[in-house]
């Protein structure tokens, strides 16, 4: 039976990447890439050289249907995302629905931006709600009403061009609630912010607005 290996990749820092992940890329016959300029570059720093097909969450019909001759063919494929686990607000349910009746599904475990906030997290995560991205215009209000009413931590992912409104929106929506949030997770400006929204919304201004987010919003 043919293997499609769901491979965690770094999210900023390259020697996160695990030994195992190293071994799948190099042994795969494809390598699934949501892009492929982000996943050639992680290649050439780790000297493997392989086949790269663009997918991606909306990728056409007929690009689903050459990765699943793939699969039928007999050959191994490796998914990736541009960084962390797929299937986590990344690229990869519709191929594993699509693939699991005939091919081998193995998840090759690493980084994630969603387990590393949560390694550094003073608030109690022994059960919460991961939302992903907020979205972009269409349901972004039903959005922040429905996290009124979830009575466990909420955690959410958001891109630097978005921060401030998200942070606003939800101070908005929740009231001026404990946060922890990490920006720009293992890169070279990493760092974790603790405190309340409001304070948050001042602190992550100018340089400190860029970069990927991760938030945690306590309950009441």
């Amino acid at each position: 039976m043919p293997k499609l290996f769901v491979v965690a990749t770094p999210i900023g820092n390259l020697k996160d990447i695990t030994l195992r992940a190293i071994e799948i890329l190099k042994s795969v016959d494809f390598i699934l890439a949501e892009d492929t300029r982000v996943t050639r570059k992680l290649l050439a720093h780790f000297d493997i050289s392989k086949q790269i097909v663009s997918f991606q969450a909306h990728s056409s019909p007929k690009v689903l249907a050459r990765v699943l001759d793939l699969l039928e063919s007999g050959k191994d494929l490796a998914l990736v995302t541009d960084a962390g686990t797929p299937g986590v607000s990344d690229p990869g349910q519709r191929l594993i629905k699509a693939a699991k009746d005939f091919a081998e599904i193995i998840p090759i475990p690493g980084p994630s931006a969603l387990s590393a906030i949560i390694s550094v997290s003073d608030i109690n995560l022994s059960e919460f709600c991961f939302l992903g991205f907020p979205p972009r215009k269409k349901g972004r209000q039903t959005f922040f009403k429905r996290l009124t009413g979830l009575d466990i931590p909420i955690i959410i992912f958001e891109s630097p061009h978005r921060i401030q409104k998200t942070l606003y929106e939800l101070e908005l929506a929740c009231g001026d609630r404990y946060v922890n949030i990490g920006r720009e997770l293992t890169k070279f400006h990493e760092e974790i912010f603790r405190g309340r929204l409001s304070e948050a919304r001042k602190y992550f201004v100018g340089e400190r607005g860029r970069g990927e987010f991760t938030i945690i919003i306590n309950v009441k």
